[in-house]
């Protein structure tokens, strides 16, 4: 399949069906909400699916399709994250993209873990060898 439109590269791609759902068809119909409503939506999932230890996070991360978890930086209030996988690779092309839901999970397990207040935001940042990469930087209370 080749149509001829700004989205053709994506079609050939093996994570087409969930790039589909995900980046595409939940932006329409969440709209202008979409970050605010999957962030909740991610820490409701962390609520259903309550990991017994911190150290099951990196696991889990993964099993959910989210991507593969690294802590860059933790000081007292907060832990900066990186988020790496070849689908994220692919949705960081798209503008429109959002980690929210991801941020929301992990702000959610580290609160059930940690038994302290916690929030999140995930920011898409150009690297020094213009990759972009997906942080995650929670703040804890």
């Amino acid at each position: 399949m080749n149509p001829e439109n700004e989205n053709a590269h994506i079609i050939d791609n093996e994570h087409f069906s969930y790039l589909l759902i995900r980046d595409y068809l939940l932006g329409n119909i969440l709209g202008e909400h979409t970050d605010e409503i999957l962030y909740w939506a991610g820490k409701d999932l962390a609520r259903q699916f309550p990991l017994k230890s911190q150290e099951d996070l990196y696991e889990a991360m993964i099993y959910c399709g989210f991507g593969q978890l690294e802590l860059l930086k933790k000081e007292k209030n907060t832990q900066q994250y990186s988020l790496d996988s070849d689908l994220i690779t692919v949705r960081t092309q798209n503008e429109q993209a959002s980690f929210q839901l991801e941020a929301g999970f992990l702000a959610q397990q580290i609160q059930m873990t940690t038994g302290l207040p916690c929030e999140a935001k995930a920011e898409i940042l150009v690297g020094k060898d213009k990759k972009k990469e997906v942080l995650i930087t929670l703040f804890i209370e």
